[in-house]
């Protein structure tokens, strides 16, 4: 009889793990967001002096454009501030005149940058174990009954495990870019000068006379005259005050005098002699027709 045995084998085959990093990505990701900055930038740039120089050609091209326009629209009036006619003056003129060039800036120009980076890893390994046993036996001579016979028996057994792990990591981006153009509010072309043709109304302050402490009075003068300073007698003017009463100071002339004068007194009441009795601004108004002037007096 015979013994034989092939032992327990196990047998390991491993594979060194992997290491995610996505810094390296993320490295290069901020150096082409710096370039980009720096593209932009120089694009912003370009437009710019593109706008500038289209703007001050398109000026130019309206400063030497002459057209006929008017100059000066002239309106006259009565003694009654009544429109009586009115004259046109043409000249040729600049087309810039009455055409504003536009000029356009970059008033914000934003960037903003999130970055999209990833890597993948993956871990194996692989252990085996093997197992062999092998027995023998054999008998020999004369049998009556049974005779020689010979046994053998053999076992064997194998076992083997697989092992894998991943892992990964990632991460994201987005990137987004606003920018606004618009007009120019701080230059501009100065609009043409009209002129008006008719009479006028001054308003003058007078002399103050305080009557002990209950009242005070003001003298205020109007006097309507034409451009060239023609007295206008007759005149009925409209007068109002800015929250002060007022009398005719002559109460039988309730038009203008031959001096193209009329004057008006205004009256202060102080209910008390302990109340504030400072000087205070009134407004004072006088219009005929569509002439007006307004005037601020204190007394």
């Amino acid at each position: 009889m015979s013994d034989l045995s092939v032992g327990l084998r196990t047998d390991t085959l491993a594979v060194t793990p992997g290491n995610t990093d996505v810094s390296g990505q993320i490295a290069t990701a901020g150096v082409a967001f710096g370039d980009l900055v720096k593209l932009v930038g120089k694009a912003v740039a370009d437009t710019q002096t593109a706008l500038n120089k289209t703007a001050a050609d398109s000026t130019t091209t309206l400063a030497t454009t002459l057209v006929d326009m008017i100059a000066v629209q002239e309106i006259d009036y009565d003694d009654d501030g009544t429109i009586t006619g009115s004259q046109t003056f043409k000249q040729k003129l600049p087309l810039i005149d009455v055409v504003d060039p536009v000029l356009y800036q970059w008033s914000a120009v934003n960037l903003q940058g999130r970055f999209v980076a990833s890597q993948f890893a993956a871990d194996s390994s692989l252990d085996q174990s093997s197992f062999s046993d092998s027995n023998s036996s054999g008998q020999a001579g004369v049998f009556l009954i049974f005779g020689g016979g010979y046994n053998n028996l053999q076992y064997d057994f194998s076992q083997t495990n697989v092992e894998s792990t991943t892992s990964s990591e990632s991460s994201f981006g987005l990137m987004r870019m606003t920018a606004v153009l618009e007009p120019r509010h701080d230059i501009g072309v100065p609009k043409p000068r009209h002129a008006i043709q008719g009479p006028h109304i001054e308003i003058a302050a007078g002399p103050i006379v305080n009557n002990g402490l209950t009242t005070r009075d003001m003298t205020v003068i109007l006097t309507y005259a034409q451009p060239d300073t023609t007295p206008i007698a007759d005149a009925v003017l409209s007068i109002s005050t800015d929250g002060v009463p007022w009398t005719f100071s002559n109460a039988a002339q309730t038009t203008t005098d031959a001096n193209g004068q009329l004057s008006i007194k205004l009256t202060r009441t102080f209910v008390d002699p302990t109340v504030d009795m400072s000087p205070v601004d009134v407004v004072v108004t006088a219009r005929i027709g569509i002439v007006s002037t307004s005037t601020s007096v204190t007394f």
